[in-house]
Formats: C-alpha cells, sequence, structure tokens
C-alpha cells in the first residue's frame, strides 16, 4: 500500500470514527455551532431572492469545503511529521 493511502485510510477512520465522539464532548465546538444555529436563523429571516440566497449559499459551502480540505490536509501533515520524528529518533525504520 502506498505512503499516502496509507494516510488517506488514518485520515477516513479518524474523522469517521473518531472525530464525531470528539467534537460532541468539545465544549468550544459545541458553542461555535449554537452560534451558526443563531445566524442561520438572523438569515432565513432575511427573505433573500432565491437567486441571492443560492449565491450566499454556494459562498458559504466553498468555505465549508476549504475549511474541511484543510483540516484533512492538516491532520495527514501531522502524520507524516510524526512519522518522520520517530524515523528521526529510530524508533521506527525508514522504508
Amino acid at each position: 500500500m502506498k505512503e499516502e493511502h496509507i494516510f488517506e485510510a488514518i485520515t477516513d477512520f479518524a474523522i469517521n470514527e473518531c472525530m464525531t465522539k470528539t467534537l460532541l464532548e468539545n465544549q468550544l465546538y459545541q458553542e461555535v455551532q449554537s452560534q451558526i444555529g443563531s445566524q442561520i436563523e438572523l438569515f432565513d429571516k432575511l427573505n433573500l431572492e432565491k437567486e441571492k440566497w443560492l449565491v450566499v449559499d454556494r459562498l458559504v459551502s466553498l468555505h465549508t469545503e476549504s475549511g474541511a480540505l484543510y483540516g484533512r490536509i492538516a491532520y495527514q501533515q501531522g502524520y507524516k511529521d510524526c512519522v518522520a520524528l520517530l524515523q528521526a529518533m529510530n524508533l521506527i525504520k525508514a522504508s
């Protein structure tokens, strides 16, 4: 299995299996989710025309996608950095 595939598998497992529980237990994350809910309510009250609403929706969706991708890449980079550190300390062999 190629190294990139290994990091993808680890990331998928961590995101799908571990992060949900971690996020549900994180107070700061829950506060941000609550603020998002409040802003959605305010946004709904704007009664924007469908065309304007779709532009805003697409912009928010792209920001969300960008943030998720950033998190995924940062998570994988953290694993790569950990592997490099363990190799430098001769605790694991370089392949």
